[in-house]
């Protein structure tokens, strides 16, 4: 293989004219002794015998390949066994061993030990090596590429699954629909009818309690209690003085203008006319301490009795309530009677239904939608970087967790706080026909007065995928050097075979 090559070159310059030092194998037939020497840019023609005379004739240097008169002349180390070498003819006997076979020190003024062997076969070693990751690396590639065109074949299966799973919801939410827009129509009526019989119900209610301390203050102005009220009995209510000068005199004629010069009224008249015109005005309260006082008194004793009754089954009533009575309890707290209560749960639960069916709808997609996004994804030529989606890879160093994530973004997170910055979100493969061998990720988290941080992935053929270096480059530019067999070639033995 590449041995091969390098024993071509060398018995190429085995084979050139010794007497020219220093010319590379490629241009031995330019330099013919029977003939005069032309310089290699057409510059000059000299004699040949002035060809490595240790004087620079030529523009190029290309006189000089064996001596370091020229300073832009080319030595040609010979490197037997080894391969061709150049350098500045400047270096040539300036008594540092520049060839590994020594031939730039023919001078004698130093010796120079012949490493070409032993470079050759360290040459070979890392050869053999790099065949080897080669091989392993590209079988490991033929695998990924299975697992990529499987991993096609089960997304592409997934949306056809995906899709007769959303034909089916589908049709399962229009029916849904149906039903919920029937079970809504028939609560809701039921509860207009019920919501009108609660309204006057309400209004009665109202009725009632306006009656009762209607009532009450009736009684509490009635002073002779004969179910009549008077001017006389009124005046006695100095407060009502308010309606009229409030001079702080409530006069008897002021109390029959009061009653429309009525001379007595009954609680009807008084209920439909005059209680909501007194009773913001009167104080109920000496009434209610009494009627407080004689109820308080009435009470006492039976209080007393119980109280023992009470702290003793305390504990008993602390205990959980059953899970039955706690139903029975807030069905009991329902407003509504049970068939319009029994329609609004119906109604409830055909909305609970269409609403988790609208769910699963978006659901299924929403993962159509995702599973169309990574078969649009350029995953390789035969897909063999399929098996990188959803994964991410990391690399460590002192202070920073890096994560590559393919196809997603790359992150740096902190050691310290656990803090996650990302440095950039996928962009593209990078150019050329070697494309696969760069990732790009761009527009991640702006710098404190910077740009965005971006991340070039250096991707390299390796026996396993893992990340395995990190650097900054430049400011809010990272660049990731990561091994994958995704990339790995196969190795060129028939070329090197004809070589």
């Amino acid at each position: 293989m590449f041995l091969r090559i390098i024993l071509l070159l060398s018995i190429s310059l085995v084979n050139c004219d010794q007497t020219v030092r220093g010319i590379a194998p490629e241009r031995a037939s330019l330099y013919d002794p029977n003939r005069p020497f032309t310089c290699l840019d057409g510059s000059l023609t000299i004699p040949f015998n002035q060809v490595n005379d240790d004087y620079c004739d030529c523009r190029d240097g290309s006189d000089e390949p064996g001596t370091a008169a020229c300073m832009n002349g080319q030595f040609a180390c010979e490197n037997l066994g080894y391969i061709v070498q150049y350098i500045p003819s400047s270096r040539v006997n300036d008594g540092i061993c520049d060839c590994c076979d020594g031939s730039d020190e023919y001078s004698g003024k130093i010796q120079c030990e012949n490493k070409c062997i032993a470079l050759a076969a360290k040459m070979r070693e890392e050869e053999e090596k790099l065949r080897l990751l080669r091989e392993q690396g590209f079988a490991k590639r033929q695998e990924l590429i299975k697992l990529g065109e499987e991993f096609k074949k089960t997304l592409e299966a997934k949306i056809v699954e995906l899709e007769d799973k959303k034909s089916k919801i589908e049709t399962e939410k229009n029916d849904l629909e149906s039903k919920k827009n029937e079970a809504e129509s028939k609560a809701n009526d039921a509860k207009t009818a019920a919501d009108k019989i609660l309204e006057e119900k309400a209004r009665e209610e109202e009725r009632a309690e306006l009656i009762k301390k209607a009532n009450d203050l009736f009684n509490l102005l009635d002073l002779n209690k004969d179910s009549f009220l008077t001017p006389s009995e009124l005046i006695t209510r100095q407060e009502l003085d308010i309606l009229f000068d409030n001079d702080g005199k409530f006069t008897i004629e002021e109390s029959i203008q009061l009653l429309d010069n009525n001379e007595s009224i009954n609680l009807d008249v008084f209920i439909s006319g005059y209680y909501e015109k007194l009773s913001p005005h009167i104080n109920l309260e000496e009434k209610v301490d009494e009627q407080q006082q004689v109820e308080n008194e009435a009470g006492a004793e039976e209080t007393a009795s119980e109280e023992t009754e009470i702290d003793a089954d305390q504990e008993t009533e602390q205990e959980s309530v059953p899970e039955t009575e706690v139903n029975e309890t807030a069905k009991a707290e329902s407003k509504y009677d049970a068939e319009t209560q029994k329609l609004i749960d119906e109604s409830n639960e055909a909305r609970s239904l269409f609403e988790n069916s609208e769910r699963d709808l978006r659901n299924a997609e929403r993962e159509i939608e995702d599973i169309k996004k990574k078969l649009e994804l350029d995953l390789g030529q035969n897909n063999e970087f399929a098996s990188m989606i959803d994964k991410c890879f990391e690399f460590e160093d002192r202070e920073y967790v890096y994560k590559l994530c393919p196809f997603d973004r790359t992150i740096q997170k902190s050691k310290n706080n656990h803090g996650e910055t990302s440095i950039g979100n996928w962009k593209s493969w990078g150019d050329g026909e070697n494309k696969y061998s760069q990732m790009k990720f761009d527009n991640g988290l702006g710098c404190w007065n910077g740009p965005q941080r971006s991340t070039n992935v250096i991707v390299i053929c390796g026996i396993e995928t893992q990340l395995t270096s990190v650097t900054e480059p430049n400011r809010c530019e990272y660049e990731m050097r990561f091994e994958t067999p995704a990339v790995c070639e196969p190795n060129q033995s028939s070329v090197h075979e004809e070589l």
